[in-house]
This record gives structure tokens, C-alpha cells and sequence, in this order.
């Protein structure tokens, strides 16, 4: 039930990233065949985005849901890695469920790197939404909630990671900040297609450059953290399963 619920919030936040952004991708698709149709439709992306990205926040928060009552049985690999494991040691858990089964605890020093690692993304994460909302967008109005979603995420995110070091609760934060990371990745778009629109403007009036540009560098940041904790939860995912394996 676990796992289907993260599924659903997962293709529900994907739904939402494509709906928000399809005048985009159909305005790329159609100069692809030589047709303008972009120069119009692409304008629809400020009523598409905001309703695509409501969508998008519900199923990530599904997905977190779902990701937080998985069991050990949601992770076969972890999971069967563990049970060879046992079973080499003594033949009694020759008959266990692997769905019961105790995952391991991760090692201090991994698990400590993982909280320190969460804590100083949540930092610049924080930082930048809070600098983007205060110094670079203050009257962004209704808008002003999406820009702070990323902190809240990465909030949330701290909080699962202080029981990292017991293994079922490590493998619950890196499913549910996976499905995160790819909707911020795919989110990420929306500031390097806007990228040169706004680079233009500076050459008509560089009144405002402090504004634009920090506006810029603060809408790539949350990309950037989704690609950094991406990697670096896969890193240290790949250690844990072969600690298990080794044994």
C-alpha cells in the first residue's frame, strides 16, 4: 500500500511538471517544424505553471507519505543483500519473511555525514528562498508560497534525516527526497528557459540588474540542490548496500 501510494504521488507530480510546462514544450516542439505558433502560446505558461505546480506539490506529498510507511519488503535489494547476510551466519532465518526482516543500521560516521549533508543543503536552500522573497521579489504576491515550497521540502527533509542511522528510516528519506529532487530538477527548467528573456532586458535598462541577477542565481539554486542531493543520496545509498553485502 506504501509503495503504491508513493507511485501515485510520483506520477502525479510528474502530471503536474508536464501540464505546468506543455506551452513550453509544444512552443519548442513547433519551431522544431518551423512553425511560430511560440510566440503566442508560450505566454500560457503563466496560467499553466502555477495550477501544474499545486498538482506538483500534492503528489510530492503523497509520495512523501507513501515513502514514510514503507517497509523493509519495499526494498528488495536491501532486503534479500540482508537476508544472504543472516543466512550465512546461521540457518535459522533460512525460513524468515524478508518483509519482518531488521534492515541494518547504517555506520555512524555515514549516517553522520548524511545529516550534516541535509542540514547544510536546508541551509542554502533556506537562505536563498528567504533572500529571493525579501531582496529580489518582495511583491511577488501569491507566488511568494511556491518560491518558499523548496525550504519547506528541505525542512522537512532535515527532520527525516535524524534517525538516518537506522536503515529502514535512511532508505524511507532517500525514496521520498528522490521523487523531490526530480520534480525540483524538472522545475529548475522554468529559470534557464527564461534565462535569455531576462538577460535581454538588462540591455535596455540595467537599472534593476541587482534585482534581475540575484533573481536568476536564486531560481537555479533549488535545481541545483535537487541534482546535488540526487548524487550524493545515491553515493551513500551504494555504500550502505554494499556494507550489507560484505557483510
Amino acid at each position: 500500500m506504501a509503495n503504491r501510494s508513493f507511485k501515485t504521488g510520483g506520477i502525479l507530480a510528474g502530471a503536474g511538471c508536464l501540464f505546468g510546462l506543455a506551452p513550453l514544450i509544444i512552443s519548442f516542439i513547433a519551431l522544431a517544424f518551423g512553425s511560430d505558433i511560440g510566440i503566442v502560446l508560450h505566454w500560457y505558461t503563466f496560467f499553466t505553471a502555477p495550477l501544474g505546480a499545486v498538482v506538483v506539490i500534492v503528489g510530492l506529498i503523497i509520495a512523501i507519505v507513501g515513502a514514510s510507511k514503507s517497509t523493509p519488503a519495499d526494498f528488495p535489494d536491501a532486503v534479500s543483500s540482508s537476508a544472504d547476510k543472516s543466512s550465512s551466519k546461521t540457518s535459522a532465518t533460512a525460513g524468515s519473511d524478508s518483509a519482518s526482516l531488521a534492515l541494518p543500521p547504517l555506520p555512524a560516521a555515514l549516517a553522520r555525514s548524511v545529516k550534516l549533508a541535509y542540514a547544510i543543503g536546508f541551509g542554502v536552500v533556506l537562505v536563498s528562498c528567504v533572500m529571493r522573497v525579501t531582496l529580489f521579489q518582495p511583491d511577488s504576491g501569491i507566488l511568494t508560497f511556491f518560491d518558499l515550497v523548496p525550504a519547506a521540502f528541505g525542512g522537512w527533509f532535515v527532520y527525516l534525516a535524524r534517525n538516518a542511522q537506522d536503515g529502514l528510516q535512511f532508505l524511507r528519506l532517500v525514496q521520498s527526497q528522490m521523487i523531490v529532487s526530480i520534480a525540483g530538477c524538472a522545475a529548475g527548467l522554468w529559470p534557464f528557459i527564461n534565462l535569455d528573456s531576462s538577460m535581454g532586458l538588462l540591455e535596455y535598462d540595467d537599472s534593476g540588474a541587482f534585482e534581475l541577477i540575484g533573481t536568476i542565481i536564486t531560481g537555479f539554486i533549488p535545481a541545483v540542490a535537487s541534482v546535488a542531493s540526487l548524487v550524493f543520496a545515491g553515493v551513500v545509498r551504494a555504500k550502505y548496500r554494499r556494507g550489507i553485502a560484505k557483510g
